[in-house]
């Protein structure tokens, strides 16, 4: 990698994409240098310019340009990567996808086509409108890129024993390689392809192998949904009720969320609501017909009534589901705002079998650790996925130092956990601040498996440089 950048980059940059979609102002550096860790940016790492290219063919001109150069290139979608894939270590081009935000549907195909840069809320909205629906729920849905989404392969939010992962419905993509070749993968069938299929290395790649262009998606039409609530003392009994749900072999529901009781409180103040007076489990099924979805609920409700709850019961008051439902969504946003500061949470996913121990080291998430046990420690999460999101409000007149050492201490207690269950991260990817998890979850062999990849298809290692290397 070359130490500095041609003096001639911008000029060339604005060649390839036209000045209008060229910045190497300060703000716009330090602005595309920033994501969800608490700590600012580096000045030593912030990229020499900004670019936003409007077709593959711009990007694949970037890139070559690039590699000849050995000019590293950031690719950025909405910078709301939570393990640091968007906080860039050294110097070099970011490349803004948001110009490729155009969306298709081809129901004479069964399939939609949109480009990375569009809004994960946006396309979601189009297809509804068509009485589609799109596999993924991100919580940050109203910024969150299809790029993002499809690079990491999360299906945030669902659960992944219900409908499976965005993945599972991409019938192919178009990228740029490091080197500048565009390719296609997949097909425009609806049924993929069997054996060698190139769209893996791009759907959920960590955005190591190619820059996605255009993302290629089977339809999946609209169904039926009915909703549920149970209140439980314990968290305990929380586990236990889910375990039943799976060992009784219940149909998974679309989404199954919880709150601790102090987090519930707060979520559920915020929204009018009476202190529901335990910690909340709330959920959805989905089917063809009404009755389909109501008759999973009642199910489920089967197995989470076994386990003694406050309350269990079907919400079918759509206004009152609605306050349920999104006095779980803003509890992270609302307690940055009611403090001013921000919010950072770890990624605990358990086993079936131990869930009940998972869930309560979550919930004693910063007990021991240095600086984080100085915070309080909400939890919730999506406990259907058996997924667990411990946070913490990070003070904002903190040092740059001690904010560091805050994030740092919530990766090593996630790592730890992570791996005394045999389980990994579902949702934000797998290296940045992960990497050394990944080394430690899959061996060395593994790891340079990933590594000798990059090399084929990355020689000279430009794009998105140290996510794959990890740093501390």
């Amino acid at each position: 990698m070359k130490s500095s950048p041609p003096h001639t980059l911008i000029e060339d940059m604005e060649r390839i994409v036209g000045k209008k979609y060229v910045s190497a102002h300060i703000f716009e550096r330090i602005k595309s240098s920033l994501d969800t860790f608490p700590y600012e940016a580096e000045r030593d790492s912030l990229p020499y310019v900004v670019v936003m290219p409007g077709s593959r063919e711009e990007i694949s001109g970037i890139m070559r340009y690039a590699n000849n150069s050995e000019i590293p290139v950031f690719i950025r979608g909405s910078g709301t990567s939570f393990i640091g894939a968007a906080r860039y270590h050294v110097p070099g081009i970011v490349l803004n996808t948001h110009r490729l935000n155009a969306i298709e549907l081809s129901e004479d195909y069964g399939y939609f086509e949109c480009g990375p840069g569009c809004i994960c809320a946006s396309v979601e909205e189009a297809l509804k409108k068509r009485g589609f629906f799109l596999p993924a729920a991100p919580g940050s849905r109203l910024v969150a890129s299809m790029g993002g989404i499809i690079s990491n392969n999360t299906s945030a939010h669902i659960v992944d024993t219900s409908i499976g992962k965005p993945g599972d419905y991409v019938l192919g993509v178009e990228a740029v390689l490091p080197t500048g070749e565009i390719i296609e993968t997949g097909t425009k069938g609806l049924r993929r392809p069997a054996g060698t299929d190139l769209t893996k290395f791009f759907v959920g790649g960590d955005g190591l192998l190619g820059i996605i262009t255009k993302i290629r998606m089977r339809l999946v039409p609209q169904f039926e949904r009915a909703y549920g609530i149970a209140v439980y003392k314990d968290l305990e009994s929380v586990a236990k009720g889910v375990q039943r749900m799976y060992m009784e072999r219940r149909s998974a529901p679309l989404f199954m969320e919880f709150m601790e009781e102090k987090v519930a409180k707060i979520g559920y103040d915020l929204k009018g609501l009476q202190p529901p007076g335990g910690a909340v489990v709330l959920f959805v099924t989905n089917a063809d017909s009404k009755e389909e979805a109501a008759r999973k609920a009642d199910q489920i409700l089967l197995s989470l009534e076994a386990e003694h709850p406050v309350e269990a019961q079907r919400i079918e008051d759509t206004l009152l589901w609605e306050k349920l439902w999104s006095a779980r969504e803003v509890i992270g946003s609302f307690l940055m705002q009611q403090s001013g500061n921000q919010w950072a949470s770890a990624e605990v996913v358990s086993n079936l079998k131990d869930l009940p121990g998972c869930l309560n080291e979550a919930a004693n998430f910063n007990k021991g650790l240095p600086t984080l046990s100085q915070l309080t420690c909400y939890l919730f999460g999506h406990i259907g996925g058996l997924t667990m999101h411990p946070g913490v409000i990070i003070p904002k007149d903190w040092s740059n130092e001690k904010k560091r050492k805050a994030i740092d201490e919530k990766f090593q207690r996630e790592e730890e956990l992570n791996l005394r269950y045999g389980t990994c991260g579902g949702e934000w990817g797998q290296f940045s601040k992960r990497t050394s998890f990944f080394v430690n979850r899959y061996g060395e062999k593994g790891y340079e498996i990933v590594k000798a990849m990059k090399k084929v298809i990355d020689p000279n290692n430009i794009l998105n440089t140290g996510v794959l290397e990890g740093y501390q």
